[in-house]
């Protein structure tokens, strides 16, 4: 299936192109989720998928996620991105980078572990893909920044860092392999009984090193990160709310071998590793009290476009590429004039590419005219597979 664009968009200032444009040209899916074969063609720096809910226009923005990630946004297990009764899937995206032509192709298979290719050549390992095509997605499920347990807010901390720093990547890579043999070891002992201060020694050394230095890189995230996220949520709010991040680390004070040693009882009694960077977390206050109790859920869902928009700036920054940013649902839980506010600072700060979706034909359009913004859009409509088409 091809669909050709309802509508494109012309504005009356045209920005400029730099070096640093990242641009998806070309998209083709194959048993992708809910598609069967789908084929897009983009051409303008702001797209917008449109159409009735369960068509299939989230799935649009995941496999972009997928081509600069190597994964899904929503859903780890790949076997469960292909289409239901079939055995493989495909993605490929045609990219314009830094004046360069990248062709990213991506195999999923049932029965065998996934491929990528860049350029037609094999990547030894995915790692070694993650920061190529910086991106940031904004959906309704990032609420579970806030109201879920810790572990998805460090994701989000290493999800942004790996992005322009491979070296960090590596040291988080070699940090969970030592925390597994660390833990598996206080299984054992547990298990059989005895323990041996000679033996776990290395590994306390081996966390103690890349903890660290995982933890110096999270403190400069965050000295960086506040004043960008505090800036960009007050544009988008319009100055009503104060809001504040605290970033809690055991390491903040500690040597992480003293923390080890200190908490080897514990770790002996519970079978697991109960202190260093797997345990960071972060705050998210508003108005000096936790976001998660005393917030609205339009405060809430502006403070999370608030962090990924900051994300985008970081990322922007350290990288020399514009992030592509994938903004799924804007009109969930937060009102017409804040979607016009973020609409309107991005188009005045944003300088790569936006897909967007939305469930209204002509909503997110109307303001883009407003604004005088460049964009296409595509009615999306797969549930009888046939395409739709427009005038441009």
């Amino acid at each position: 299936m091809t669909l050709t664009p309802t509508e494109v968009g012309n504005s009356e200032v045209e920005s400029n192109v730099g070096d640093s444009r990242l641009y998806l040209k070309r998209l083709a899916l194959y048993c992708f989720k809910n598609y069967e074969e789908l084929e897009l063609n983009f051409e303008a720096p702001i797209v917008c998928f449109l159409g009735n809910n369960g068509e299939g226009k989230t799935n649009l923005l995941d496999a972009i996620h997928y081509l600069s990630f190597c994964k899904s946004y929503f859903n780890s297990i790949d076997s469960q991105n292909i289409k239901h009764q079939n055995d493989q899937a495909s993605i490929t995206g045609e990219f314009e980078r830094r004046d360069q032509f990248e062709i990213i192709h991506c195999a999923l298979r049932k029965s065998a572990r996934k491929v990528f290719k860049r350029n037609h050549k094999d990547y030894d390992r995915l790692s070694e893909h993650i920061g190529l095509l910086p991106s940031v997605i904004i959906t309704p499920y990032d609420i579970e920044l806030i109201l879920e347990g810790s572990e998805i807010r460090r994701k989000f901390i290493d999800s942004t860092i790996s992005q322009y720093s491979s070296v960090y990547l590596e040291h988080l890579v070699q940090y969970n392999q030592a925390l597994l043999q660390r833990n598996n070891l206080l299984k054992t002992w547990g298990k059989n009984g005895g323990y041996n201060a000679d033996i776990i020694e290395p590994w306390n050394a081996r966390l103690a090193y890349h903890g660290e230095f995982i933890h110096t890189e999270r403190k400069k995230f965050f000295e960086e990160f506040t004043p960008l996220f505090s800036e960009v949520y007050e544009s988008i709010s319009g100055g009503k709310e104060v809001v504040e991040l605290d970033f809690n680390s055991d390491l903040n004070d500690n040597k992480f071998e003293d923390l080890l040693l200190r908490y080897i009882e514990k770790d002996r009694i519970l079978e697991r590793t109960n202190t260093g960077p797997h345990k960071d977390d972060i705050e998210f206050m508003m108005a000096n009290l936790p976001l998660k109790k005393f917030a609205s859920q339009g405060q809430q869902k502006s403070f999370l476009i608030s962090l990924k928009l900051a994300q985008y700036i970081l990322l922007k920054k350290h990288s020399g590429t514009c992030p592509i940013l994938l903004l799924d649902d804007l009109y969930d839980k937060v009102d017409e004039g804040r979607v016009s506010n973020l609409l309107n600072w991005l188009i005045k700060n944003h300088h790569g590419q936006i897909f967007i979706t939305d469930t209204h034909l002509d909503r997110i359009p109307k303001i883009l005219k407003e604004l005088s913004a460049t964009y296409q859009t595509f009615e999306i409509k797969t549930s009888d597979q046939r395409p739709v088409t427009g005038d441009r």
